[in-house]
């Protein structure tokens, strides 16, 4: 047997070992009693209006933390969220990758900066870069499913929620802090550097923060191009991916006044980025964005409501796309989003939250590419959530009225949506928890969808919007259930949404300019898929433990009338031993992606890959326990692997074997 395919049947059977038997189980109990699983109480505030823990959230969660971010050999926000269940990446090259949600992306996935609006220009078009680092974030939490209740109908698929601190909420403990993150990568010559600082002054703290991502043209294993695309266009570009450097640069200062009444601070971030889109042409973005942010909590001196907070952000978005240097489009986002919330204090059983939002943008593509006129978006939106715990089991409810009024120079629409959700959990046992929610949501047409017309060169699209569009209704269930007992930990969501008037933008068959036409139409449409995560305490000696997990994730989608839904990710199964001591962890991993054959019209299937990741995180010095030397292999085997969910999969593969290295250092 070949060694690359021995290492992949070795890595495939400790995978299974997650998953093994009740005589497995008791073999290792045998050797050594494994330790009840510590869970981390985190309150993830994107998801929960009323105040829960996040392992007895009704829906998916997942929570990545400061130090799992900056240990990630991932550069782009989507191929670094890649790894968690349920979510991909349109991987529009390394530079612009954004969060794919079980199988919804764009105006789905509402993207935020501490709970506000990222208001890039992410969701027009996925050769646009997301605004947001993965270094600048403390962690980032996102929700896997309808989170509209606080967020509105844009989250109609979940949330992603960057939380970077750069307002500070608590006294320092020491004069200054601080935390410095430097690498680079084989596979693009690249490198990143991050700094935060922190600094205060009585009840004053002071933030600073820095990052810079670099990265040459990037190495592919073999072709760029298909086989089948080979055969009709020629071989193309090989083993390197033309057009595919970047850089991304973002500073921002801070400062927050904090007392015992709570915090209110103000930052300010310029981001600024430039980066080839991999078409085998000379195309790329120069983007800028400069954004003002303000936040408060404030501590409520009554018996019933706690505290009230208040977010507010305001943000000049632009970006051009450059043919041969030469501005061919500008794209402008100018807009603010104001939240408010009220929580409740614990009473009896009961928490939750009220509260309000209003937001604005502007929105335009002029030029070459002027696919979209200026159009304005208004959205305001009440909501309020409860939660009833009667010990082992309790009840949770919402409600959220919300308005969208858009306006073009010639056309006007106005969308009102309700949205609610209803849900029950049960604590059978100490360590478990189970639950079933109902949600119904309303997702108002977004600008693109109603008003586009014109080229849409990136996707090589001709697009036509619909003005007509109806409201978009998803009515989704959700079971999950939590299971930490013996050493082992399981999670499982299984979902369902029905979809009326689900828009979409379908293929006419027609060619324009060259370009395929294409144009947003309505259907029904429906969701369904699994996510499943279990981890196995297998051994443990001294100070040295070895786990081992493996995660399935699947999502089938089609439509009534026009088939299957294009780019839905196929069926993945990841698994990996982890080797963990009080001064190193090292990890093996094996990503297994089946081969996608439910395919939309004048689409084409992707091939399945296995993919080889080895990771190791060193704490070299004893006397200072807040420096780690973090290295990764991805690709060991530099296999080739296309992601579905791309516009370019059939000429942009992932990256070839990659090694990269990391310091971070708090102080």
């Amino acid at each position: 047997m070949p060694v690359g395919s021995e290492l992949k049947f070795w890595l495939m059977i400790s995978a299974g070992l997650g998953l093994a038997g009740p005589g497995l189980a008791q073999d290792a109990d045998n050797a050594t009693s494994p330790p009840e699983h510590t869970h981390e109480e985190t309150i993830v505030i994107t998801a929960s209006p009323v105040g829960a823990r996040a392992d007895e959230l009704l829906q998916g969660v997942t929570v990545m933390s400061q130090d799992t971010l900056a240990e990630t050999g991932a550069a782009g926000l989507g191929d670094v969220l890649d790894a968690m269940p349920g979510i991909s990446t349109s991987a529009f090259g390394p530079a612009a990758s954004r969060p794919i949600i079980r199988g919804l992306g764009g105006d789905r996935v509402r993207m935020l900066v501490n709970g506000v609006g990222i208001m890039d220009a992410s969701t027009a078009s996925p050769d646009h870069a997301v605004a947001a680092e993965a270094l600048e974030a403390t962690r980032i939490e996102v929700v896997r499913g309808p989170a509209a209740i606080v967020y509105g109908g844009n989250a109609i698929g979940g949330v992603v929620n960057v939380i970077d601190g750069r307002i500070p909420e608590a006294l320092l403990d020491a004069p200054y802090e601080g935390r410095v993150v430097t690498g680079v990568t084989s596979v693009d010559n690249g490198d990143v550097e991050a700094l935060r600082l922190r600094t205060g002054t009585g009840p004053l703290v002071f933030n600073a923060e820095t990052v810079r991502r670099h990265g040459g043209v990037e190495h592919i294993p073999g072709y760029a191009r298909t086989k089948t695309l080979r055969a009709r266009e020629g071989d193309g570009p090989q083993d390197r991916l033309p057009n595919s450097d970047l850089t991304f640069n973002t500073r921002a200062l801070g400062g927050s006044y904090i007392g015992n009444w709570g915090f209110a601070g103000v930052s300010v971030k310029r981001s600024t980025a430039n980066y080839g889109l991999p078409q085998e042409a000379a195309a790329r973005i120069d983007m800028a964005q400069t954004r003002i942010d303000a936040r408060s909590v404030i501590a409520l001196p009554t018996a019933w409501l706690e505290q009230f907070s208040l977010d507010f952000g305001t943000s000049d978005y632009r970006h051009f796309e450059l043919d041969q240097g030469a501005i061919g489009t500008r794209f402008d986002n100018q807009g603010w989003e104001l939240r408010t919330r009220i929580k409740q204090a614990p009473k009896a059983g009961w928490s939750g939250s009220f509260g309000a939002d209003v937001s604005h943008k502007t929105f335009s593509a002029l030029g070459a590419e002027a696919f979209l006129p200026k159009t304005r978006t208004r959205d305001e939106g009440v909501f309020i959530a409860q939660r009833r715990d009667f010990g082992k089991w309790g009840l949770e409810s919402g409600l959220r009225l919300e308005t969208r009024h858009l306006s073009t120079a010639t056309r006007q629409r106005r969308f009102t949506g309700t949205s609610a959700s209803v849900g029950a959990f049960l604590r059978p046992g100490e360590h478990a928890f189970v639950s079933l929610s109902l949600s119904r949501t309303e997702r108002a047409p977004t600008d693109i969808e109603l008003f586009s017309d014109g080229p849409h060169l990136a996707e090589s699209t001709f697009e036509h919007g619909n003005p007509d569009l109806k409201k978009e209704t998803a009515l989704s269930l959700e079971a999950i259930a939590r299971f930490h007992a013996r050493g082992w930990e399981t999670h499982i969501n299984l979902f369902h949404t029905h979809f009326d008037d689900f828009v979409f933008l379908g293929p006419t068959g027609d060619i324009i300019d060259g370009l395929s036409e294409f144009a947003y139409l309505q259907d029904t449409a429906r969701f369904m898929g699994t996510e499943i995560s279990v981890e196995r305490h297998l051994w443990r000696a001294h100070s040295w433990s070895l786990r081992s997990d493996a995660t399935l994730e699947y999502v089938r989608a089609k439509t009534r009338h026009f088939g299957n839904l294009p780019r839905i990710p196929p069926l993945e199964l990841t698994g990996g031993l982890n080797l963990v001591s009080d001064r190193v962890s090292s990890r093996v991993e094996l990503v297994w992606t089946d081969r996608q054959n439910h395919t939309a019209a004048f689409e084409t299937t992707t091939k399945g890959s296995s993919i080889i990741n080895l990771s190791t995180s060193v704490q070299p010095l004893r006397m200072n326990e807040q420096l780690h030397l973090v290295f990764r292999l991805n690709n060991l085997t530099n296999a080739v692997h296309r992601t579905h969910a791309s516009f370019l999969k059939d000429r942009v593969p992932a990256a070839g074997r990659s090694f990269s290295a990391r310091l971070v250092m708090d102080f």
